[in-house]
């Protein structure tokens, strides 16, 4: 299996990062029971860090625990979705208006490197090769990594980090790439070129204003999520509605 840790040198790791892959490429369905025993077997290292994996997921919200069940892939919901999404976005802003304060030229060469290297990933929409999604993924969360970082507040990385990944599992099971283009990943990138702009300017209520227009340039793929997600709750009523009777 891919990923960025040897499962060798460092399985505890390895198996964090290959669940918390899995989970939200939608490999592991949402409800989907987790059992120890079949992880071992699945990433091929032992059950003490299939254990300490399993926690980790439990911890970002990825993950819940049953009393007397054990675990289950967190479940999915319209509420749970827009609290994710809206809690996301003002943690981001957050951590970029602080990073815009403390801002130095160690972090802007951060960023400045790392949009370079986003800009070669060629994009691959969700539903398509899971892998050269990854790889594409990857090199977009490690350039909203160098944005973010120069908050210098390791909590709130890791919120926003842990939020973001439960974003993107939504996108993952609920968008098809029927569903979308190419081209409002190709707009983003651009628009992620006009903040770097903006940031490197210390320009902050224009870095702000281009990042709501970051957002709202999704906003397609939300409303599609949010119906879907309707759907299924319409469909469960329905279902209910003989036996109630």
């Amino acid at each position: 299996m891919s990923g960025p840790f040897d499962p060798v040198l460092n399985p505890s790791k390895a198996a964090a990062f290959w669940l918390r892959r899995d989970i939200v490429r939608g490999v592991f369905e949402p409800l989907e029971r987790l059992k120890v025993e079949a992880l071992v077997e699945f990433y091929g290292v032992g059950h003490s860090p299939v254990r300490e994996a399993i926690l980790l997921m439990s911890e970002s919200g990825l993950v819940v625990h049953e009393h007397l069940k054990g675990y289950r892939v967190a479940p999915v919901s319209l509420a749970d979705y827009d609290d994710v999404r809206s809690v996301y976005q003002r943690l981001y802003k957050l951590a970029i208006e602080v990073s815009i304060d403390l801002a130095d030229d160690a972090w802007e060469e951060r960023v400045i490197v790392q949009l370079h290297r986003a800009s070669k990933a060629k994009v691959v929409l969700s539903g398509q090769d899971p892998e050269a999604r990854e790889h594409w993924q990857r090199a977009y969360w490690e350039f909203h990594g160098a944005l973010l970082s120069g908050c210098e507040s390791p909590l709130l990385l890791q919120l926003v980090g842990d939020i973001g990944f439960r974003l993107e599992r939504y996108v993952n099971l609920f968008v098809d790439p029927d569903d979308r283009s190419s081209d409002v990943d190709e707009q983003v990138f651009e628009m992620h070129r006009a903040i770097v702009d903006a940031l490197i300017a210390h320009d902050k209520p224009r870095a702000m204003t281009l990042i709501d227009e970051t957002f709202a340039a999704n906003q397609p793929v939300r409303d599609l999520i949010t119906e879907k997600l309707r759907r299924g709750v319409e469909k469960k009523r329905r279902r209910r509605r003989p036996a109630a009777e």
